[in-house]
């Protein structure tokens, strides 16, 4: 490891690495001591300073080495480079460049290993600041509450960045700040690998017999600064002296030398055989090719099972969504559930729970997290507790990071978690581990993971919950590279969609509008699996298209039918069922046929769904517009709890048949 990082510093001092790199030189003992006492099979999740960590762990010099340089050859093929470095083939999940979120992949490491009796341990490299932050507090308290096999392995190095720890915690001893979880915490010296060693193989036997997590704080020092390039004035020349004087390396081959286990010679040769290992990885970097521009694209998401990517119009598939939504030769194709003659009428709660019950009977795999999803939060998971057990459906803290973070890990490690975030508002007290983690994970690997996860989240106003649990937040996730985006509007779209969300080796965020709860409709006879990216009209009409989504469907086709039969005007609806893949394809024909567009949805007007829909249509079918395309939203403001206000807020049928109206006599949107 010294060696390595020794070499790397030079080759960024030299200008010959890109980007930032974060080096452990004096902080080796840690990796060692704890790499030592992992069996395989055991995962690993670190910081962004994490070299050491893989390379104790076995990964290979020379692809880490060209990772570092942002070669095709890398551990992640020039995708996730020194920040990010991964290998799944030794249960490395992966450096993390946000600090603290690593630990949060490593408890669904090990939720994943405990559900599935793999005997495997989980371990979290964190730094000293990174106990200030939530993921950290969310992390601690899961792990605790569910006995996980996880070990927290605390660098501390005195600095956060360049603030010593005295400035970011009254806490003098980090071991103390996990009392309040009643974790097992250990104070160990990180310059002496031998005694890390001892305390992180006590830990792991404990977390592997099933007595739960371990936090163990290693007091250590980093020798250069924060990354390759600081300045490092924050340390005067003394500390820094102080610091050198107490290396790892020194202190464990004297002590062996001592012990009569190696030679002056032996120890020698080990530093000779290093820094050949290293001039290797050099080399073979150097002279790696570049990652090739045309596979830009490669490994935004996974291939699917090939029943997810039926349908006729592939082509809404074929730009950034290419690389991930063909089929996956090696998916398992799914059993299919007996048929029956007959329709059923169902709600829309029913039909979701229907799926959610028909995927678990189906794949062992799939287990429910959530708050109070045991109870069912507008009733779609009741009953699943009891006829599945709470090892597979548990219920969670109010700890939305901890739910989709941990929810993330478990993905990438065997499982298929369906996790519920109870308000769709509150997806953005877990943004990061939808938009950094679960997003980007495959990506930045370069296509070693696989994240197969389903964030379901009821949202939409109507039912006067005001700003906070009311908003429409689906077109943010749109921008999101990685995400898949389902918005059903009826049951039967509603099932198929969620056994298709669940199936999928992507993670999809599904949103469910709370009106649309207790709605009913047709189910589809059979094991009903709707493909992402086709989208349905849900009324054929030659005078305008509306393109709605979730509830604004239902109030588009009442539109729509009082409008034929009243004033003869005859409108096509169109519902894309899903927004990440988008059906363009649909789009473009219902277009070629009626000449006008509407877009009608619930959330704010600027940088929505239409806004998107609105341009697709502008250049790529602007020849065969009659008329401009229209958006129908609500106005940039939050969600009002009087009703009065929420009521002039939001869109209804009224507001549909006049766009509608002067869409088609053309003239223009009303104020």
């Amino acid at each position: 490891i010294r060696q390595f990082e020794e070499a790397v510093a030079r080759e960024v001092e030299e200008g010959n690495v890109a980007g930032m790199a974060h080096l452990s030189v004096g902080q080796e003992g840690v990796a060692a001591g704890v790499g030592a006492a992992l069996r395989p099979g055991d995962f690993i999740s670190g910081t962004h300073r994490a070299h050491g960590h893989c390379l104790a762990r076995g990964a290979d010099p020379r692809a880490m080495m060209a990772e570092i340089f942002g070669k095709e050859t890398g551990l992640c093929r020039g995708r996730g480079g020194s920040l990010h470095v991964v290998d799944a083939s030794l249960g490395i999940i992966g450096a993390n460049g946000i600090v603290g979120a690593q630990n949060l992949l490593a408890v669904g490491a090990a939720l994943s290993a405990k559900i599935r009796q793999s005997g495997q341990v989980s371990v979290s490299f964190l730094g000293d600041a990174s106990t200030n932050i939530g993921f950290f507090h969310e992390a601690m308290n899961l792990a605790a509450l569910w006995s996980l096999p996880v070990l927290f392995v605390c660098e501390n190095n005195g600095y956060g960045v360049s603030t010593p720890q005295e400035r970011h915690t009254r806490v003098r001893r980090l071991a103390d700040r996990v009392q309040a979880y009643a974790m097992p915490a250990q104070t160990v010296a990180g310059d002496d690998p031998a005694a890390v060693y001892q305390a992180a193989r006590e830990a792991v036997e404990l977390a592997r017999r099933g007595e739960g997590p371990t936090f163990l704080e290693v007091i250590t020092h980093r020798w250069r600064g924060h990354y390759e390039g600081d300045l490092d004035d924050y340390r005067t020349r003394q500390q820094k002296a102080a610091e050198r004087a107490i290396d790892p390396i020194i202190n464990l081959e004297r002590e062996l030398k001592e012990a009569g286990l190696i030679s002056d010679e032996e120890a020698r040769r080990m530093a000779k055989e290093a820094r050949a290992m290293v001039l290797e990885a050099l080399q073979f970097a150097r002279s790696s090719p570049e990652p090739d521009p045309a596979e830009l694209l490669r490994d935004v998401y996974a291939p699917e099972p090939p029943e997810l990517v039926m349908g006729p119009t592939t082509n809404s598939r074929s730009s950034s969504n290419a690389s991930s939504l063909s089929a996956d030769p090696d998916g398992p194709a799914a059993p299919a559930t007996p048929e029956t003659s007959t329709e059923r009428w169902v709600t829309m709660s029913e039909a979701i729970r229907e799926a959610l019950r028909e995927e678990m009977q189906r794949d062992p795999r799939v287990i429910l997290l959530g708050e109070d999803i045991g109870m069912g939060f507008f009733g779609v998971t009741t009953g699943l507790l009891e006829e599945f057990g709470s090892e597979r459906v548990r219920d969670t803290p109010i700890s939305e990071n901890a739910i989709a973070g941990s929810a993330v890990g478990a993905a990438m490690t065997g499982l298929r978690p369906v996790a519920e975030i109870m308000f769709e508002d509150f997806l953005t007290a877990c943004f990061d581990p939808v938009v950094n983690q679960a997003a980007k994970l495959r990506y930045m690997s370069g296509g070693q993971y696989q994240v197969p996860l389903v964030l379901r989240t009821p949202g939409g106003a109507g039912l006067a919950f005001a700003a906070q649990h009311s908003q429409s937040l689906e077109a943010l996730f749109m921008h999101i590279p990685g995400l898949l985006v389902a918005v059903p509007s009826t049951p039967a779209d509603a099932k198929g969609l969620m056994k298709s969300a669940i199936r999928s080796n992507n993670p999809v965020l599904f949103f469910e509008h709370k009106l649309l709860y207790f709605t009913d409709g047709p189910i589809s006879p059979g094991d009903h699996v709707l493909p992402f990216g086709v989208a349905e009209v849900k009324r054929p009409g030659r005078d305008a298209t509306v393109v709605a989504i979730l509830a604004m469907v239902p109030l588009t086709l009442e539109a729509a039918s009082e409008l034929a039969e009243e004033e003869g005007i005859d409108v096509e609806v169109l519902d894309p069922r899903t927004l990440v893949p988008l059906d363009q394809e649909a789009i473009l024909t219902s277009v070629a046929r009626t000449g006008r567009v509407l877009v009608v949805e619930e959330g704010c007007r600027t940088g929505g769904v239409g806004a998107e829909i609105a341009a697709l249509v502008s250049e790529r079918a602007f020849t065969q517009l009659k008329a401009p395309v229209q958006r129908l939203a609500a106005p940039d403001v939050p969600i009002p709890f009087s009703k009065v206000l929420e009521n002039a807020t939001i869109p209804d049928k009224d507001r549909i048949k006049e766009a509608i109206r002067h869409l088609v006599q053309g003239t223009g949107h009303p104020a």
